[in-house]
C-alpha cells in the first residue's frame, strides 16, 4: 500500500513540476550558426558561470548535470589526447561516466578561459535601471578555481556545486526573449527556439557530428551511449534531406576525383570483374 501511495505521488509531482501539466519531451536541437548566438545571448544576460555550463554541454557533450560537478582536476587539457574525465562521483555524473574527447577547436578558448577567466557586459533587471525593461550594464569576470569544483556553490548550500535548476531556469526564462530578438531582428529561427533546455547542448552536438559523417558507432562513443541505447542516440540526431545529401556527395563514391573507382560511371562486367578481384583478396587475407 504503501509503495502505491508513493508512486502515486512521484506521478503527481512530475505533473505538477511540468508546465501546463505537459512533459516537455525531448530537448531541441539547433543549427550550429544559431547555437554560437544562443551562447552569445546566455552569457550576456545569465553571465560568466552559466555562460561555460551551457558551452560544455554544447562543446563537450555533457550532460547539465555532468558539467556542473566536474572539477578542476577533471580537464586533462595538456594530455596527449586532451579529455574531459567524467568519475560518476556525484549523482549528476553516473549516468555514463567516462572520458570525454576535447576537440581542437575548443581546446586554446577553455585553456585561455580557465587561466584568465571569462569577462562579459551583462544585462540585467533592477529596480535602478533605466527604461522600460528597468535594466542595468554589469562588466563581470568569473574566475575559475585553481582546484576543486568549477562551479561551486554558495557557502551553507547543501550541496558542493551550483545545483542544477540555477542553469535550467536561466535557460527556460532567456528560451522565449531569445526567440523575440531572432524574430524583431529578422533572422531564421524555429519554433523550438522557445523551447531550448539545458540538454539542448548535447542534442545540438550530436546533431553535428551525424551530419558531419561521423559513424554511429562513433558518435556513440563520443556520446557516451551504451550499445543497448542506440535508439536512443538515434534519436538525438535531427537530420534532414539537407544533411543526407550533403553526406551523400562527400563520399568517395560520389566524387570521381577522390576514388580510384568510379563505381557509377562503369559498366556490369567490370563491376563484375571488380567483385571477383575484391573476394580473391579478401581471401587471401583470411587464409594469411
Amino acid at each position: 500500500m504503501a509503495e502505491v501511495i508513493k508512486s502515486g505521488l512521484k506521478k503527481e509531482r512530475k505533473k505538477r513540476t511540468s508546465p501546463n501539466g505537459k512533459a516537455l519531451g525531448q530537448a531541441p536541437a539547433l543549427p550550429m550558426k544559431l547555437w554560437k548566438e544562443w551562447l552569445k545571448w546566455i552569457l550576456e544576460t545569465a553571465g560568466a558561470k552559466v555562460f561555460f555550463v551551457i558551452f560544455l554541454t554544447g562543446a563537450l557533450g555533457l550532460r547539465c548535470g555532468e558539467a556542473l560537478c566536474i572539477k578542476r582536476e577533471d580537464l586533462a587539457l595538456e594530455a596527449t589526447i586532451p579529455k574531459a574525465i567524467i568519475t560518476g562521483e556525484h549523482k549528476g555524473g553516473r549516468k555514463s561516466p567516462g572520458d570525454v574527447y576535447v576537440r581542437k577547436q575548443h581546446l586554446m578558448k577553455m585553456r585561455k578561459w580557465l587561466r584568465n577567466g571569462i569577462s562579459c557586459v551583462r544585462r540585467k533587471k533592477h529596480k535602478h535601471g533605466k527604461g522600460k525593461k528597468k535594466e542595468i550594464t554589469l562588466k563581470e569576470t568569473y574566475t575559475f578555481p585553481t582546484k576543486g569544483y568549477l562551479f561551486p556553490s554558495r557557502k551553507g548550500a547543501k550541496m558542493p556545486f551550483l545545483h542544477y535548476h540555477a542553469v535550467y531556469d536561466h535557460v527556460r526564462r532567456q528560451a522565449p526573449k531569445f526567440l523575440q530578438y531572432l524574430t524583431k531582428a529578422g533572422k531564421e529561427w524555429g519554433p523550438e527556439v522557445a523551447k531550448l533546455r539545458p540538454h539542448s547542448g548535447r542534442a545540438t552536438l550530436i546533431t553535428e557530428l551525424m551530419g558531419e559523417g561521423l559513424t554511429t558507432a562513433l558518435s556513440m562513443k563520443f556520446a557516451r551511449h551504451s550499445a543497448s541505447s542506440y535508439k536512443v542516440h538515434l534519436k538525438y540526431g535531427r537530420l534532414t534531406l539537407v544533411d543526407v545529401k550533403a553526406a551523400c556527395d562527400s563520399t568517395r563514391a560520389s566524387n570521381p576525383k577522390r576514388t580510384k573507382y568510379p563505381w557509377a560511371d562503369m559498366n556490369t562486367k567490370d563491376l563484375l570483374e571488380c567483385q571477383k578481384q575484391i573476394t580473391t583478396e579478401l581471401t587471401r587475407r583470411n587464409s594469411a
